[in-house]
């Protein structure tokens, strides 16, 4: 399907009235009624402010600014570095050719003008420029809308005041970072206040990354309202989340997660989880992993978690993190971190920068670690004041 010229605007540079007269009955054929013309190089310049043409039609040999030097300054506007300019040239050699080419020009035709070729190309350079110029629009509402909702998905998590709040409300150092793969992700995490005494943390990550995982992030949460945890121990509200995510997630797509609670008043942490990355846990000088095994969410109605609990004492730390941080590598040579040494990555962190120890982790990580990533990291740092 031809794509319609119409509304397409060309502007004929020539000397020569007879020549810009027939150009333009020529090019009318190809259903172009929007012409406007120029004597020369100089009155070309203004004609393109002016009429804004699609394409360009210019006569090399003119008189006060001859072709080439139009084109070469129009090329030197960033406005018009992309504007079809055909070239007409009596001389079709090919030390020619190369002079019209490195003059910034997208095709030539010889004189005599042969008038199927003049509409051939003609119609070939606009209907190029219009392709373009749908796909720059396209990508450009396309990058709007990806940043309203990147800007959304940022939303859903914990800002910077709320943090700060809930910290000093229970004594905690609470420090994070967010950071996808592209312009959406499928990570979340979330931190709940529910009574004076006890406050809990919740990181997701669904499968894959993009706008599909990106979804299923608002999916989760409109979800977790409904489910109080107040009055729910971990496995039993990863449990219920579990069944609503199984009614909304399409078939193959998963989360896995970890939902804890500490209780200032006893010193505990009780959690469960859903395949999560291993949570790291550490009290005096005790770096260790934690138990994240379970089945993740969204995959079985049936599916059921434990609860764990351990001491959380002040002075300690608990650290969670989603995949990118174990599975991604490759720069200066280096693999993966792996599970295995993730205690000791926070342990040499720690020793860093106690007060901040999530800082020197993502120097780090970022040292060896290829851009952009491959998947989506979010890492959470939480610590009891001594």
């Amino acid at each position: 399907m031809a794509i319609s010229l119409s509304d397409s605007r060309v502007l004929i540079v020539d000397d020569n009235e007879f020549n810009r007269k027939s150009l333009a009955l020529v090019i009318r054929r190809a259903g172009i009624t929007q012409i406007a013309f120029a004597e020369n190089g100089a009155e070309g310049l203004k004609a393109v402010e002016s009429f804004r043409p699609d394409l360009v039609l210019l006569d090399v040999d003119m008189p006060v600014m001859n072709g080439l030097e139009m084109c070469e300054a129009l090329r030197r506007n960033a406005t018009h570095e992309q504007l079809p300019v055909l070239f007409q040239t009596a001389f079709d050699s090919d030390q020619e050719q190369v002079r019209c080419f490195e003059a910034g020009g997208s095709d030539f035709i010889s004189k005599p003008i042969k008038p199927g070729e003049c509409v051939a190309r003609v119609r070939h350079q606009l209907e190029k420029r219009k392709l373009f110029t749908d796909l720059a629009a396209y990508r450009a509402r396309v990058e709007r809308e990806l940043a309203h909702a990147r800007a959304m998905q940022h939303s859903l998590l914990p800002e910077g005041r709320r943090l700060q709040s809930v910290a000093e409300r229970y004594g905690l150092v609470l420090e994070a970072h967010f950071e996808t793969s592209s312009e959406l992700g499928g990570d979340f995490w979330g931190v709940y206040p529910l009574d004076d005494r006890r406050v809990g943390f919740l990181i997701i990550d669904f499968a894959g990354h993009g706008i599909t995982a990106a979804i299923n992030t608002f999916r989760l949460h409109t979800l977790i309202d409904r489910f109080p945890m107040q009055d729910a121990a971990p496995s039993q509200w990863l449990m219920q989340l579990n069944g609503a995510l199984k009614d909304v997630l399409p078939t193959g797509q998963f989360a896995t997660a970890f939902f804890g609670i500490l209780d200032l008043t006893t010193d505990t942490l009780t959690y469960a989880a859903a395949g999560s990355p291993n949570p790291v846990l550490g009290v005096g000088g005790d770096i260790r992993l934690l138990d994240s095994a379970g089945l993740v969410l969204g995959a079985s109605r049936h599916a059921r978690y434990t609860d764990h609990s351990h001491r959380l004492p002040r002075g300690g730390f608990l650290f969670l993190y989603s995949d990118a941080l174990i599975e991604c590598g490759g720069a200066n040579g280096l693999g993966p971190l792996g599970q295995d040494a993730v205690p000791d990555f926070v342990r040499s962190a720690v020793e860093a920068n106690r007060a901040h120890p999530l800082t020197p982790m993502k120097e780090r990580f970022y040292a060896r670690t290829h851009l952009p990533l491959r998947d989506d990291l979010t890492a959470v740092w939480i610590a009891r004041r001594a």
